[in-house]
């Protein structure tokens, strides 16, 4: 049983390309091209619309539209018209959608360590920098 264990976990590290897929920020971001702020903390943005002037608080409820991604590599998540209270989510979503107002559309490209860092989730291998593209319907 052990063995069947260890034979999976094989297969899913091979089946997702290992570490190799997976670009740091500053590996993409010299890849594409693309010039980002870059907060005190090391969390790299783009403002595509900075919305209304009033800002979500992170005690505040925030409804959303986002889609996650590999940097350099496919989605790993999104969901469309979702509300979640935004101290539950990962630090790169509190510290960056708090830069936004309502309307708002903002991409993110989130260290490990504001986003899953060395335990991974789900699909996330541990150490893994993340995107997301977040629109900011609402807030409350």
């Amino acid at each position: 049983m052990k063995y069947i264990g260890l034979l999976f976990m094989a297969l899913l590290f091979s089946a997702c390309g290992g570490d190799n897929d997976f670009l740091s920020i500053d590996e993409y971001l010299e890849q594409t091209g693309i010039e980002t702020e870059v907060t005190a903390s090391g969390l790299h943005y783009i403002i595509n619309e900075s919305g209304d002037a009033e800002k979500p608080e992170l005690s505040s409820n925030i409804n959303i539209t986002y889609d996650g991604y590999f940097l350099g590599g496919e989605s790993f998540d999104g969901g469309n018209d979702v509300t979640f209270p935004l101290q539950n989510l990962i630090l790169g979503w509190q510290e960056g959608i708090r830069l936004i107002g309502r309307g708002g559309d903002i991409t993110l490209f989130i260290p490990s360590q504001f986003a899953y860092g060395q335990r991974g989730q789900g699909p996330i291998p541990p150490n893994t920098d993340i995107g997301f593209d977040i629109t900011l319907h609402d807030f409350e």
